[in-house]
């Protein structure tokens, strides 16, 4: 893991387009490699593949998730407060910190209730550890 000078400026690029462009709303799909593991699909991701690996329990959200154990296609709504969404599971955080990932508790996703651990990609993927995940299984795109 020896990155260059130019790796981490276009890292610290990626991230920041994540922080000022912030969605209301997120549609992610996570991949179930060759290699039997999870990975969130992360186009132009600047570092190591493996960085991008689902592990601690988002591997088995992804497998719960997934329809066909090849892809899980997922909307994603970040919030710092409780929000009514019918339909979405809830994600509270937990244990937190920047370089340390964040963990959550999975509620209202029957068959699946336990914790999680998101690791500091999803500060380049949303830009933040929110409070609160909204998370929802949607139909893979045609």
């Amino acid at each position: 893991m020896n990155y260059s000078i130019n790796d981490l400026l276009h890292g610290a690029r990626v991230m920041s387009q994540s922080v000022f462009g912030r969605h209301a709303e997120y549609q992610l799909q996570f991949n179930h490699e060759d290699d039997g593991k999870w990975y969130v699909d992360f186009p132009g991701w600047p570092f190591d593949h493996h960085n991008l690996m689902m592990v601690a329990g988002a591997d088995k959200l992804c497998q719960f998730l997934s329809d066909d154990d090849r892809f899980a296609h997922v909307s994603v709504i970040p919030s710092n407060k409780r929000i009514d969404k019918p339909g979405y599971a809830c994600l509270v955080q937990g244990a937190h910190s920047i370089a340390g990932g964040s963990t959550y508790e999975v509620t209202g996703l029957p068959g699946f209730e336990r914790e999680i651990w998101l690791c500091p990609v999803t500060l380049f993927v949303l830009g933040r550890y929110p409070k609160y995940l909204y998370i929802k299984k949607v139909a893979q795109a045609a």
